[in-house]
């Protein structure tokens, strides 16, 4: 499947309304004029929502007792060193799962490890992918 998504810069501050699929959401600094979330922040947020909504589905299929989940998603900017260049990136991101459920402590981390296999966004951050510029438009 492929997944398209324009973001297009507006005229105030540093923002940026991004769409897809008729849906739109507003990124911003808090240095600006702060009216959104900042792009790295809203990456730990799609994280935390893949979970999410992965522990959902599986939860669905498997009959898994899930009455509640929500994850809490930090992660630190630095420097580090790719390839030789120093780039500035997120160098570690944490989270921890919660959910309310009256499955066994075995039953919770086995079903865990099998949301994170199943999480696109987290298999994405965890094992990388292709990036490439196709090409660009002079207008």
């Amino acid at each position: 499947s492929t997944y398209k998504v324009k973001a297009t810069k507006t005229t105030t501050g540093m923002q940026v309304a991004a769409g897809a699929r008729g849906f739109e959401i507003t990124f911003d600094e808090p240095n600006s004029t702060n009216t959104g979330m900042n792009p790295v922040e809203i990456l730990l947020a799609s994280f935390g929502a893949c979970q999410s909504i992965t522990a959902t589905e599986l939860a669905r299929k498997r009959h898994f007792d899930l009455q509640a989940f929500w994850v809490n998603v930090e992660g630190d900017l630095g420097r580090e060193d790719v390839d030789g260049e120093s780039l500035y990136k997120f160098t570690e991101i944490r989270y921890e799962p919660h959910l309310r459920s009256d499955e066994s402590p075995e039953d919770i981390q086995q079903f865990l490890a099998d949301v994170a296999k199943k999480c696109p966004v987290e298999n994405t951050l965890m094992h990388g992918t292709k990036f490439k510029q196709t090409g660009f438009v002079k207008e």
